[in-house]
């Protein structure tokens, strides 16, 4: 060992063996005779060895193995890169995401070193949520549960009245009619998966499973394997294993956040949908597929194509059918139809009787900017229902999670640049000016109030829509840029207050 002046600086320094015990990563060195020199603390605890009584001794002694990344990256003098590796050592079965160098000195290689991330608990954690949607989804059984549906309330009920909404809708309903593939385009929090389950509920292949899978929570290394399968002794300890495509065979795959995917991944996903036959992990034999892909990505089409979040030929391929999820914030007239839902739910499992909303909440439920769409309203009405109490027949601010107020409340009084109160100066520094409040107990004085309301809105919004497009001379795009809005969602104000 005095003779690998590198590998001895690695293994015996106390600096670089402090810093190295830090690290959450497995570290190994070995040398030109395969023998440990070195393994961090990380190491350590995996293995269930000490350094010191273990240092010296080969791989092949103390795991029984004679192919590991370090091994190989010793033998051939090239780096392995993320691949995964699989061994025993006292008792426990580990699973790693490895990757190898070897260390060269003077133009020879004296040795080699390792990086390995233990992804045992996430591999299970993967294998059974994906065992549990097929046991959710077994053939001939509809994954929505339709009939449960209606006869309980449930979260996953497509809900809205808007006319973006129903358009978006109208265009699920349609794609359902054909076997193309669809990329569905919206925010975190809009109901993307929903979306998907609906097509395939309504599809041809309804009776046969639906499998989803999150392409960001999933490591680049594992991601294969899950998609197409393994085969025995693709890495140490491998077995036979079907892969999502065959799994999800005769039915729908339903890639979520596509643009998480890596550009490797996806030319292998590519080349899976030219031919429709996947190969496992390692494997020889072709198998044939046939899977209906419907894809989600968080960016739209031409900014993930741009930064290189999606190949633009896989997008030709999974994008023939594109529909884009409008954002809650361009569907407000939707938040209170969505509450209603959301509160009456929530009143069977919380065993509550909640009426809805105070007058303040009602106001800032409509002009809060929901971020995170669908699901954070959900959320929040949820976290409410923990803190209303058997006298409260309404969810005020102090039930909802303070976060949507901020610390100071700007979120709460200062509302966007197109509220009609905030340009005449009806807002003050504790409520809603001249807004005045109406008794719970007189819901139709309520509802008339609403109705004088928001006629005085849409008037104040229809005017400064006017403005800006006079001032921009028709302009749209102009326009939509000094309102601060979409100008998607410019065009369908003007054609609703049918502004020429």
């Amino acid at each position: 060992m005095d003779k690998l002046d590198t590998l001895s600086l690695i293994a015996e320094s106390s600096t670089i063996a402090s810093m190295f015990d830090t690290f959450e990563e497995s570290i190994y060195v070995i040398g030109l005779n395969e023998e440990l020199l070195y393994m961090n603390l990380a190491a350590e605890k995996l293995d269930g060895l000490i350094l010191s009584e273990c240092r010296g001794r080969t791989i092949s002694e103390l795991y029984g193995l004679n192919d590991t990344p370090s091994l190989r990256a010793l033998r051939t003098g090239q780096p392995v890169n993320d691949i995964t590796f699989r061994y025993n050592v006292n008792g426990l079965d580990v699973f790693q995401i490895c990757n190898a160098w070897p260390i060269i000195k003077n133009g020879k290689i004296v040795g080699s070193y390792t990086i390995q991330k233990d992804v045992t608990k996430l591999k299970e954690v993967i294998e059974n949520n994906l065992k549990m949607q097929r046991e959710l989804s077994p053939v001939g059984v509809n994954p929505l549960g339709e009939n449960d549906r209606e006869a309980r309330p449930g979260l996953d009920n497509l809900i809205g009245a808007h006319p973006l909404f129903l358009d978006c809708l109208n265009m699920v309903n349609m794609s359902a009619q054909s076997d193309s593939p669809v990329m569905l385009i919206g925010k975190t929090g809009t109901g993307k998966e929903v979306m998907a389950k609906r097509i395939h509920s309504l599809s041809s292949r309804r009776g046969r499973p639906f499998i989803a899978i999150n392409c960001a929570a999933i490591p680049e290394a594992l991601l294969e394997g899950i998609l197409f399968g393994t085969s025995k002794g693709v890495y140490t300890g491998a077995v036979e294993r079907k892969g999502l495509f065959e799994e999800a065979q005769g039915g729908t795959l339903f890639l979520d956040e596509l643009n998480s995917m890596s550009l490797y991944s996806q030319s292998k996903l590519l080349r899976v949908l030219e031919v429709k036959e996947i190969q496992h992990l390692g494997g020889k034999e072709k198998i044939k597929v046939d899977v209906r892909i419907i894809s989600s990505s968080s960016a739209s089409p031409r900014e993930a194509i741009e930064s290189n979040q999606i190949r633009e030929d896989l997008f030709y391929r999974l994008g023939v059918v594109n529909i884009v999820i409008p954002d809650l914030a361009d569907r407000r007239s939707d938040v209170l139809l969505l509450s209603d839902h959301f509160i009456s739910f929530y009143n069977q499992e919380f065993a509550k009787n909640i009426q809805g909303f105070s007058e303040d909440i009602r106001l800032f439920f409509l002009k809060y900017s929901w971020p995170g769409n669908v699901r954070q309203l959900r959320h929040s009405i949820e976290s409410a229902m923990n803190f209303v109490t058997a006298k409260d027949k309404y969810i005020r601010k102090r039930h909802l999670p303070q976060y949507l107020f901020g610390p100071d409340l700007r979120a709460f009084f200062n509302y966007d640049p197109m509220d009609p109160y905030h340009k005449n100066g009806l807002q003050t520094g504790r409520g809603i000016g001249s807004v005045q409040v109406q008794p719970h107990g007189n819901e139709h004085n309520s509802k008339r109030k609403d109705e004088n309301l928001f006629n005085h809105i849409h008037e104040q919004e229809k005017k400064l829509i006017t403005d800006a497009l006079i001032k921009n001379k028709g302009n749209i795009t102009k326009a939509a840029k000094e309102l601060n809005m979409p100008r998607h969602g410019l065009v369908y104000r003007i054609k609703k207050y049918e502004l020429k």
